[in-house]
């Protein structure tokens, strides 16, 4: 039988969380009259998750708690993926392990993906409850990804609600760095987002420190954003305008007083213009290598959404 939801929770550090998320998350489903299965995955932590996670499904059975075990940390979208690929339900929903994302909030996001029939729906957090340096680089991330790749839906988060054919599409991608998100960004644009509560991480601290979340930043806004590529060109424009200027003005005042010294001025536009012409050389063999990997990157040509016959 094909349960209605897999709940699909990347485990790192949740040995003190794993219990109560997976009672209230049986509590929810039931109260709601839903058939579901809980997918834990767990992503090589340093905690006794695993233990953990074969207790449940002797408690809850095999048929709602299904385990996965990684080899090694291969990261929480690379597991999310891996349990997308266990998953049998008609929708998946994907949150965190620590309690900071409410199983009752699932309502929300069920209720948002029946309006309009959307492919995948984001919780969006009206107040978030990570500490200062966390929500800190939360939002440079978010703004530096906004410019970036503006594509990517403004209310994305871990907390998503998704069809399971978009999401089975994901598990096509291939491409240097592993980010779901930007994934379904290339799958589907139906997509929306409903305000959930965020509270404190239950127990144990974020493997998500500031330097690792500028880090998969960094990474993600490199992996799929042109706009370094196109930085480079756009600096090389400036910096011809400004030599060109610097260039005229010099002609002016060479031709009206005749009171430079010799040397100085013409060294600078010699410089001004090499460096602009390698700035604007560097942004075209950019954009060929963003080409390449475009090519290079495996995703989807179409994703039929509907179909009449």
């Amino acid at each position: 039988m094909i349960p209605d939801y897999s709940v699909v929770v990347p485990v790192y550090q949740g040995q003190a969380t794993l219990g109560p998320l997976a009672q209230q998350l049986r509590q929810f489903f039931q109260t709601e009259g839903y058939s579901f299965e809980l997918i834990f995955v767990h992503d090589y932590g340093p905690d006794n998750s695993w233990r953990v996670i074969q207790e449940l499904r002797q408690e809850l059975g095999s048929g709602v708690v299904r385990a996965v075990r990684l080899a090694r940390n291969f990261g929480q979208h690379n597991a999310l993926l891996c349990g997308f690929r266990h998953a049998r339900g008609r929708f998946f929903i994907t949150l965190d392990e620590d309690l900071q994302h409410a199983p009752a909030d699932i309502a929300l996001l069920i209720r948002r993906q029946q309006e309009a029939d959307f492919d995948v729906v984001y919780g969006c957090y009206e107040a978030r409850r990570h500490s200062g340096p966390r929500n800190l680089a939360s939002w440079l991330m978010r703004k530096l990804l906004r410019y970036g790749i503006p594509d990517l839906h403004p209310d994305y988060s871990p907390f998503r609600l998704l069809k399971a054919g978009v999401a089975r599409h994901c598990l096509e991608m291939r491409n240097s760095y592993t980010f779901l998100d930007g994934y379904l960004m290339w799958v589907t644009a139906h997509v929306g987002s409903v305000p959930v509560s965020h509270g404190p991480r239950a127990a144990g601290q974020s493997a998500y420190t500031a330097r690792k979340l500028l880090r998969h930043s960094l990474n993600i806004f490199i992996t799929f954003s042109d706009a370094p590529v196109r930085m480079l060109s756009y600096a090389s424009v400036v910096v011809f305008m400004l030599t060109t200027l610097y260039s005229g003005y010099i002609l002016a005042r060479k031709l009206v007083y005749n009171d430079l010294l010799p040397g100085f001025a013409s060294l600078i536009i010699a410089i001004g213009f090499g460096v602009g012409l390698l700035l604007l050389g560097m942004g075209i063999l950019g954009e060929y290598i963003h080409r390449i990997n475009l090519k290079t990157t495996r995703r989807p040509n179409f994703v039929e959404a509907e179909t009449l016959d």
